[in-house]
């Protein structure tokens, strides 16, 4: 199940790369390089996809290694994907497949080789075949596939005719040669860290009634780190690295998401942060920063009103006080009223469908607070939205307007997704703020 959740994000990146890659590059835990086919002459016949693949296991530890194909019609319409059933962890040469049937309303077939964590990892050999009669493969051309051709490496290294499955700064990528003069595609992890499933800074902590999972990197002060709805800590995996620098971040999972454990009844805000605020006094922290993202910052405003005496400051990003089409997009909220609808159409079958129907319900009742509240707020708080955020900006003014020491800053041109979409420049505003609450200005 995991591998296959691993692959559906995978083909999510697989979506946004071209968009993404206009923008900063970002730490990823995973790489590759891919390329597409013209498959329309293949409609409706079965595929299979081998490549050899080496896996240093010594240093790699749990990293891992896998093919995939993910099928495209006309206009970028995402049809399938198939992936490696088995994960490639062997050190040894070995040759994996993958096996599909092209939909008959195909475009276009995209191929992949991908790497998880630090490897090293090695890739050559690919060879992508169709059966035209029983037991009749024929091979589709595919470029440079044994990265044996004359044509230089590009500046990141990836081989003629293969592009960057998501470009990132995390991986070394070259066209490497063995003892033996063959050439192969060599990726190489740079010391990456598995933030949210991290065994050497994780623990669990019973609180409230629930076990929750946290996180911690750095020294100085505490800053606790609240992700979005249906996240988790490695949503923040653009920020640990520069927070810890400065603070000794508590990154957490909040309950039913992540690893934290799975509860029973309704969901709200203030309940997060009876969470946190139990969290905090176990962890014998008086006061933290807080910084919150989405969900992550409702949770902050509710701490802020519940618990003034634990926020030393707050951040959030893409908060809201109500869930109504004056504060979110009208959209937004429809999408998640239909998210709700499929959830709980499928609840019965699946504890996940269950998590994301009580979620997204929650999404849609809450939070209930209101701009008179946020006079009591007595912490510095600092506003962010993105430009072209799904809460209005209205909204996010309205919000730095009632804090007696807030102030709002838009960060243009970026979304909700302003902390993945921008890494530095999400950074270094909060680092400003709290450097600032830090000296007492």
């Amino acid at each position: 199940m995991q591998r296959a959740l691993l692959a559906t994000s995978l083909f999510c990146l697989t979506l946004t790369a071209p968009a993404r890659s206009q923008q900063v590059l970002q730490q990823a835990v995973v790489d590759g390089i891919a390329q597409k086919v013209d498959a329309k002459p293949y409609a409706g016949l079965p595929y299979r996809l081998t490549a050899r693949i080496s896996v240093d296991t010594a240093q790699a530890g749990k990293s891992d290694a896998w093919i995939m194909v993910s099928a495209w019609g006309a206009k970028q319409q995402f049809l399938t994907v198939a992936y490696l059933p088995e994960k490639a962890v062997e050190k040894q040469w070995r040759v994996y497949t993958v096996r599909g049937k092209v939909p008959k309303q195909v475009d276009s077939l995209e191929i992949a080789g991908l790497a998880y964590l630090d490897g090293p990892f090695g890739f050559d050999d690919f060879k992508l075949e169709v059966e035209r009669r029983k037991g009749q493969w024929e091979p589709v051309l595919l470029r440079n596939s044994d990265f044996e051709g004359a044509l230089p490496a590009s500046a990141m290294g990836i081989p003629a005719g293969w592009r960057s499955f998501y470009p990132t700064p995390s991986f070394v990528r070259q066209v490497a040669t063995d003892g033996t003069g063959n050439r192969y595609f060599s990726l190489r992890g740079l010391h990456i860290v598995n933030y949210g499933r991290n065994p050497a800074a994780g623990r669990f902590a019973t609180v409230n009634g629930t076990r929750i999972y946290y996180e911690t990197y750095g020294q100085g002060e505490p800053l606790l780190l609240l992700h979005g709805n249906g996240e988790s800590i490695s949503s923040f995996r653009q920020q640990l690295g520069a927070l810890a620098r400065e603070y000794r971040v508590i990154a957490v999972d909040t309950r039913d998401q992540g690893q934290s454990a799975a509860t029973k009844g309704r969901l709200s805000y203030d309940l997060f942060a009876d969470d946190m605020h139990a969290l905090l006094e176990q962890l014998q922290v008086p006061a933290a920063h807080v910084v919150g993202w989405s969900d992550g910052g409702n949770t902050g405003l509710s701490m802020a009103l519940r618990y003034p005496a634990q926020v030393r400051s707050l951040v959030t990003m893409g908060a809201n006080l109500y869930a109504d089409t004056t504060a979110v997009d009208p959209e937004m909220l429809q999408k998640v009223r239909k998210d709700r609808r499929m959830a709980t159409l499928l609840s019965p079958f699946n504890q996940n469908f269950r998590k994301a129907r009580r979620l997204n319900t929650m999404l849609l009742n809450y939070p209930q607070m209101t701009p008179v509240q946020l006079r009591t707020i007595t912490a510095p708080v600092l506003v962010l939205a993105g430009e072209k955020d799904i809460i209005r900006e209205a909204h996010t003014r309205l919000i730095a307007q009632n804090i007696p020491r807030g102030e709002v800053i838009i960060l243009p041109g970026l979304t909700h997704y302003a902390p993945q979409g921008n890494g530095p420049l999400f950074n270094e505003t909060v680092l400003a703020f709290l450097r600032r609450q830090r000296s007492g200005q």
